[in-house]
């Protein structure tokens, strides 16, 4: 029997779920509970691993190519990495995917895995024994029971048993977020499933439909393949050819039109996570109703959540609220109206403010950071750099470091610097500096940028010591590493 490769696609910006979720550091990187737990993505791999299956195919933006590599190596997982240069939905990364599979194994197998969801139950034994029938050619969608009328999801109604494949069902039609009055009509009358966004099938057969259906896609696609760049740390897809696919989901190119969708029930609890309502939901309640999530004390409260990351959070005499507090940014809003809290992150984004793309600080393996200056130009942030981290920095105009307290070492390949306590250096604009802390103490310092990036700290990379900084090719337009969350170190 053909194992499977899980393919988790870490696109998506998950406004619904700010401030916790930013742009540079979205809802899937998020940690579902408190500070102990698994991250939405980190789940998302774990659910599918053992036996059966093959590891992870990830599709990321590349931005976030070093959160995704050190969220993996946390639970030591191995996996294969496709880095797109520009988001184009889901039907691009999944045609990648399955054209990088089928070089591979001919006869591969795929399941498409959202990164963001959570699910509870025996998943994996509906999808193994989907197995012969997407190697017959079946392209399967998984299906959820559906527990109330949501106006938010896609449904899926059924046509029937096909014969062959016990539990596989033929495909009535498609109805996307339908109205209300629609919604529950589609409830009531028990054929009606959830799309939860999962589906199964051979790599050849997703490309041979997508040839049939959108052949510029596929071509421009296949052409993004053919010119990558890939090294250790896995294919970036050309941009040049990439940014002319559609940018239309799997399900609108295929599923909704080719003769060979199936549907196939899974019977566990599910939820996309798609506001801080359903956060709250699939969290675990106090004998007060009340999720509290780190220093929070609540008094005469009932039937709320509240979180914060780092200060302590009093509430009183509430009931039904839903409280988030970040370093830059507090949420406030009641339970029933969580939705609307896209509408916040897309104001902030339409007035350019910084709460919308990024967190103000962050901690982190590495050390820990906090923005103090994000504006016209000037970045000004305040860094502890922990004993034995080496980090890389993009070239960027005008990035000057001064040590704190503590020994620096930076070297760019050719020289090599030493800084100590009040004195300062002017990183080279041109080639990837490399930052160490080759001491028993942590490193303070103050690093400013004059050149208009969205941040410096967002541009480090982690590189195991020792090793040399990944060679910048002279015509590139953008190391592709900016605006890059860090989130591990190694020990010098």
């Amino acid at each position: 029997m053909t194992n499977i490769h899980p393919l988790i696609i870490c696109g998506g910006n998950g406004t619904r779920l700010w401030p916790m979720s930013r742009t540079q550091s979205p809802k899937q990187f998020q940690r579902i509970g408190d500070e102990n737990s698994h991250t939405f993505f980190q789940s998302a791999v774990e659910r599918h691993c053992g036996e059966g299956f093959e590891p992870p195919v990830i599709v990321s933006s590349v931005r976030h190519r070093n959160t995704v590599t050190s969220q993996l190596r946390e639970i030591d997982s191995p996996a294969q990495f496709i880095y797109e240069p520009m988001g184009r939905n889901t039907g691009p990364a999944v045609l990648a995917a399955a054209l990088h599979l089928y070089a591979q194994n001919p006869k591969a197998l795929m399941l498409v895995i959202p990164a963001d969801h959570v699910i509870e139950g025996d998943i994996n034994t509906t999808i193994l024994a989907m197995r012969d029938a997407a190697e017959a050619g079946y392209v399967v969608t998984f299906g959820i029971k559906p527990r109330y009328a949501e106006t938010g999801f896609g449904y899926i109604t059924d046509g029937g048993p096909i014969a062959g494949f016990d539990g596989l069902h033929s495909v009535h039609r498609f109805v996307e977020k339908p109205p209300l009055r629609k919604a529950k009509l589609l409830v009531e009358s028990e054929i009606a499933y959830w799309a939860s966004g999962i589906s199964m099938f051979a790599a050849a057969t997703i490309i041979e439909e997508y040839q049939k259906f959108d052949p510029d896609s596929f071509i421009a696609v296949q052409q993004a393949l053919a010119h990558a760049t890939s090294n250790a740390r896995g294919t970036l897809l050309n941009p040049d050819h990439f940014r002319h696919a559609a940018d239309l989901p799997t399900e609108q190119v295929v599923f909704e039109k080719t003769k060979k969708i199936a549907l196939a029930p899974l019977h566990v609890d599910w939820s996309d996570v798609g506001s801080w309502s359903a956060m709250y939901g699939i969290s675990k309640p106090n004998h007060d109703g009340n999720v509290l999530q780190g220093d929070v004390i609540a008094v005469e409260t009932k039937n709320s959540m509240v979180r914060s990351d780092t200060r302590l959070v009093s509430v009183v005499g509430m009931s039904d609220v839903i409280i988030i507090d970040t370093p830059d940014a507090l949420l406030v809003t009641k339970v029933g109206h969580c939705q609307n809290v896209k509408k916040v992150a897309n104001h902030l984004k339409a007035a350019h403010r910084q709460e919308a793309e990024k967190h103000n600080g962050s901690t982190a393996e590495w050390g820990n950071y906090k923005t103090l200056v994000d504006k016209n130009g000037l970045n000004m942030s305040s860094v502890m750099f922990k004993a034995g981290a080496v980090l890389d920095i993009d070239p960027a105009t005008l990035r000057e470091i001064t040590v704190v307290a503590g020994t620096l070492m930076i070297s760019n390949g050719k020289t090599q610097t030493i800084l100590t306590e009040g004195e300062r250096a002017l990183l080279d604009s041109k080639v990837i500096s490399r930052l160490s802390n080759r001491t028993d103490e942590p490193v303070e310092m103050l690093i400013m940028t004059q050149s208009g990036d969205l941040g410096l700290i967002d541009s480090l990379a982690v590189v195991p010591a020792g090793a040399a900084p990944e060679p910048q090719r002279p015509d590139a337009p953008a190391r592709t590493l900016a605006h890059e969350t860090v989130h591990n170190v190694r020990p010098a």
